[in-house]
């Protein structure tokens, strides 16, 4: 033998493992906890009903109190807005040696089950964040083009990647109430926001005609409108067209609508100051400096925002002491919007800030979000092709119930924000 090794050392030498296990997922649920924050109603699985009052009646007129003739009037028009609940599950699962091989210290730095158990409220709170920021049909995104290669689609450029979750399965449809339904199903391997790019696991072959314009949704959608979550989407809207729970806008026209100004260009502090107007100008002064008004945005809208303040810093050197330039950007970024609380969300539509009212939000259920259960038991075993009990066990996290946002003209959005330079193509 020649001289020894490294190799040859390979039996004596001992490894080491990091005791701290890295996620490297976003862990973002923002809008989904300022919902869960606000009123809640359980509800059974009939029609909630939503009262309006569009018009409140009334008719004045120049009046003759020396026996003239006063007129008739009229009285206020109530209308309820419908809405059901619609289902939500996620589901999670791992073999029993998996359990068994990590079950203590010596053997692992995670007790696998435990961690896959802590790990799923979160989890499903991201989900929930991405579909309440839909309009009523659990469309996620639009696919913006196809990246390819060969002859296979293997990822799909997006609006906003965070509004995906790794290793999530989606339907894709060429259009919503498609005739054949939905087109593919594709499981995502990663979703990649520094590219707007989501991943899939399995290539699908580019002859699918999948292409720019198609659409993402959760999986097992119907693919039709007013048929999932109704988010953000669905009750931010700027013109009399659609409907508001059941209500036809155009019946009533101007009071189901919210206030909007398409920007289609830099965020300026004219700009928000007209919109906090257009809200005095439909519902009041009140309404316009209500307690609870926040505005919600993605980070380029936040960035947008502070442009603003950056072209006006003025610095004296004269009185400044030291050797080194001053620091032209402070730690954050602002945290209000106009002096009310600006909600930054990783998850939310880029381009978009919405201005909400927390007090007008609530949402109705039927089951809340919690683990699902049989007589008490959460954890369920799989069974194998023999019919017997195969070594794998499965549970579930569960949410029925709807979303809400009521006063739509107390609430506005902008939209068209142009982002600063640096942030992923598509904000």
């Amino acid at each position: 033998m020649g001289v020894a090794s490294v190799d040859q050392t390979l039996a004596l030498q001992q490894e080491y493992v990091r005791p701290e296990l890295e996620d490297l997922s976003l862990e973002s649920s923002i809008l989904w906890k300022k919902f869960k924050s606000t009123q809640s109603k359980s509800v059974s699985n009939r029609l909630a009903r939503i009262p309006t009052m569009p018009t409140r009646g009334g008719k004045p007129r120049v009046g003759n109190l020396d026996g003239g003739d006063l007129g008739l009037g009229s009285g206020p028009i109530t209308i309820p807005g419908q809405v059901t609940t619609t289902t939500l599950v996620m589901a999670w699962s791992y073999t029993r040696e998996a359990e068994y091989a990590t079950d203590s210290d010596e053997k692992a730095i995670e007790d696998f089950a435990t961690l896959t158990k802590s790990i799923a409220p979160k989890a499903f709170a991201d989900f929930m964040d991405t579909v309440i920021q839909g309009n009523g049909s659990n469309t996620l995104d639009t696919i913006v083009s196809t990246v390819t290669s060969g002859a296979n689609i293997v990822g799909f450029v997006v609006n906003n990647a965070n509004f995906f979750l790794d290793d999530e399965d989606i339907d894709v449809w060429s259009a919503l109430g498609a005739v054949g339904g939905a087109t593919a199903s594709v499981t995502i391997e990663s979703s990649d926001i520094l590219n707007n790019t989501i991943w899939l696991a399995n290539p699908i072959p580019t002859s699918s005609g999948i292409t720019a314009g198609y659409l993402l949704l959760v999986s097992g959608s119907p693919g039709a409108a007013n048929t999932g979550v109704f988010g953000l989407r669905y009750y931010q809207v700027g013109t009399n067209t659609g409907n508001w729970l059941g209500i036809q806008r155009s019946a009533y026209p101007g009071k189901y609508l919210v206030p909007t100004i398409p920007v289609n260009g830099a965020l300026t502090p004219q700009i928000v100051r007209a919109i906090f107007s257009l809200i005095e100008l439909s519902k009041g002064e009140e309404a316009a400096d209500g307690e609870g008004m926040f505005g919600h945005c993605n980070v380029d809208a936040r960035d947008a925002w502070e442009q603003n303040a950056l072209l006006v810093q003025r610095i004296d050197y004269t009185n400044l002491k030291g050797d080194t330039s001053e620091d032209m950007l402070k730690r954050k970024a602002a945290t209000t919007i106009a002096g009310r609380e600006m909600l930054v969300n990783p998850r939310a539509l880029p381009g978009y800030l919405d201005i909400l009212v927390q007090k007008n939000m609530f949402r109705i259920e039927t089951v809340p979000t919690d683990f699902y259960d049989v007589a008490g038991q959460t954890l369920f075993p799989l069974y194998g092709q023999s019919g017997g009990i195969a070594a794998s066990l499965v549970f579930y996290m569960i949410w029925q119930g709807q979303m809400a946002i009521v006063q739509s003209r107390e609430g506005a959005f902008l939209s068209g924000i142009t982002a600063p330079n640096g942030l992923p193509t598509n904000f």
